[in-house]
């Protein structure tokens, strides 16, 4: 009796698992088309070698863009801190060069 109820209750779950299975296939994803990602497949996924080319170029544009933010971000906060913002005309040392022409004519 035991035995029974636990078949039958493991055919409606295997049941309910592949319906649901094909009904999340059927709508789950990316939410890009497939024209898009069987024509993204053919030219990247078919290779190995163009599938790290991928990965590669990928990391590198993410890299340029979030380094060109960072030091944006970091050059806003630290305006006037750091050497190239500096207003070295405010540090202006005048020269004393009238008191070296005096020791030379000495």
């Amino acid at each position: 009796m035991i035995t029974t109820a636990f078949r039958s209750s493991l055919r409606s779950g295997m049941r309910r698992a592949a319906t649901t299975q094909s009904y999340r296939s059927a709508t789950s994803g990316p939410g890009l088309s497939p024209n898009f990602l069987s024509s993204w497949y053919n030219m990247f996924g078919k290779s190995n070698a163009a599938y790290i080319t991928w990965i590669v170029a990928g990391v590198i544009v993410a890299e340029g863009i979030t380094g060109f933010g960072i030091n944006t971000v970091w050059a806003s906060v630290n305006k006037g801190r750091t050497f190239d913002t500096v207003d070295w005309s405010k540090f202006v040392v005048e020269d004393e060069d009238e008191e070296e022409e005096e020791e030379e004519e000495e």
